[in-house]
């Protein structure tokens, strides 16, 4: 018998998903979400990587309707939703939650969806957003963690595609019928690969093009295109049968894809980024600051730097550090560990090319080690991982680092609003950022919430 139930179950969420139905304390964290996606992809805007992906744009697509962030171009929704995504994503600087990066793409398509619409209000923008974050948290629980460690795909490029495609189809307000469709088209181009992570731009665009093919899925969907019913349910080349290696018995569980729909929201779990570095590292970095309210840690006096990982994690970050480019010294442990305990941060002043190359860096990465310890395997940036560190005179220092941003551990909304101040100072000024605040503060309140993207002009 051909079974598509979950897939149904959850295309009649994405459709009839609103901002009524939401708690009061999920639109202020998607409100936040918004002001700290804003800051930094206007941040994003003026990278090296985001520059030629707009001039590729220009040199392939004429003009569009939808608006690229801070600058007079617009293209295309799918092109649009891509450019700014990447800009949000461009740095290491955004959310990270379940699913994935879900400003980036669910932001970016919710609003170039809207735009091609023909307006969307910001109760709107909200209940797309969050109803792209609870479709992406649920078809990465129903498939786990198998994608991101055992095979090597980049988790946020494969879930994103789906946060991305139900933001764009709540702004279209496309029917069940075509959500069904939309969320065929968002599965048939998930993809994104782990290697990006060691040279090249291709990392800064995973996020990007989540965002393309998801905004694309969903206008071919409007517009008649059909695809399987089964995306999530197809024994052989289905999601999450294809993205579990085909293992028997099946390694996933779709009960999850609409467990609790309604009931349960993950949103709430999504967390703010004050590290320019990928979220396996957060914990290591706590627990550097935490040892430094111990001790000053002068990198003279430190003899060895011995870290603790779990499997996945140290397939993702703990590569032998060598200098490349500075998306790989993001993403890389060794470096961004030495980088913490020489400067005492890890943010965007981190990374020059000057930096990844300095010889202090490269000489206190000798002294760092790092192992993968077995009892760690499965665990996560919730549940942290140890550090020690043994000074030349013999004291050994230890601390337990969990990154920051979970519910016991939340970030104040103080230490959001600092940080979009801090990485949006030298293209706004304060005025403008107030204004941009201000807005986001009352962005249920709007009647077209596109509004939102005129503020982003370098003022």
């Amino acid at each position: 018998m051909h079974d598509n139930i979950r897939t149904r179950a959850l295309a009649e969420y994405i459709a009839g998903a609103g901002f009524d139905a939401l708690p009061k304390e999920v639109v202020e964290h998607t409100k936040l979400l918004v002001l700290d996606s804003l800051g930094v992809g206007i941040f994003g805007t003026g990278l090296p990587w985001c520059e030629r992906l707009r001039a590729t744009a220009q040199a392939m697509e004429a003009p569009g309707r939808i608006q690229v962030w801070c600058t007079p171009l617009r293209f295309s929704a799918p092109t649009a939703a891509m450019i700014n995504a990447t800009a949000v994503h461009g740095f290491e600087l955004d959310d990270v939650g379940p699913g994935g990066h879900n400003g980036s793409v669910t932001l970016s398509s919710a609003l170039a969806a809207g735009q091609h619409r023909g307006g969307i209000s910001g109760k709107e923008v909200i209940a797309a957003i969050v109803t792209g974050i609870e479709t992406a948290a649920r078809v990465n629980n129903s498939v786990g963690r198998v994608p991101h460690e055992g095979i090597g795909f980049h988790n946020p490029g494969l879930m994103g595609t789906f946060a991305s495609v139900a933001s764009a189809a709540a702004a279209l307000r496309l029917d069940a019928d075509q959500v069904v469709h939309a969320l065929g088209h968002a599965g048939q181009q998930a993809a994104s690969l782990m290697f990006t992570h060691h040279g090249g731009m291709g990392k800064r665009l995973l996020a990007g093009q989540a965002a393309r093919a998801g905004t694309f899925g969903a206008l071919l969907a409007e517009n008649g295109f059909t695809n399987a019913d089964n995306v999530f349910e197809a024994e052989y080349g289905g999601f999450c049968a294809a993205h579990t290696g085909n293992r028997q018995p099946p390694a996933y569980d779709l009960t999850q894809i609409t467990k609790d729909l309604g009931k349960t929201w993950h949103t709430a779990d999504v967390r703010f980024k004050m590290w320019a570095s990928r979220i396996p590292n957060h914990g290591s970095l706590e627990a550097i600051k935490e040892l430094r309210r111990q001790h000053p840690l002068p990198p003279a006096e430190i003899k060895e730097v011995r870290i603790r990982l779990g499997k996945g994690y140290h397939q993702n970050v703990a590569w032998a550090y060598t200098p490349t480019t500075i998306t790989s010294a993001q993403l890389n442990l060794y470096f961004v560990a030495a980088i913490m305990l020489l400067e005492n941060d890890v943010f965007v002043d981190q990374f020059t090319e000057e930096k990844i190359r300095d010889p202090k860096v490269l000489e206190l990465i000798e002294r760092i080690s790092i192992t993968r310890d077995p009892a760690l395997d499965g665990t996560g940036s919730a549940e942290g991982n140890p550090l020690e560190v043994e000074l030349k005179d013999g004291t050994v220092l230890s601390a337990w680092g969990r990154a920051r941003g979970a519910k016991d551990r939340p970030i104040p909304r103080e230490d959001v609003l600092e940080k979009f101040r801090k990485v949006t100072a030298k293209r706004l000024t304060r005025a403008a950022q107030d204004e941009i605040i201000s807005c986001c503060d009352r962005l249920e309140t709007l009647a077209d919430a596109t509004s939102l993207v005129d503020l982003l002009k370098t003022r």
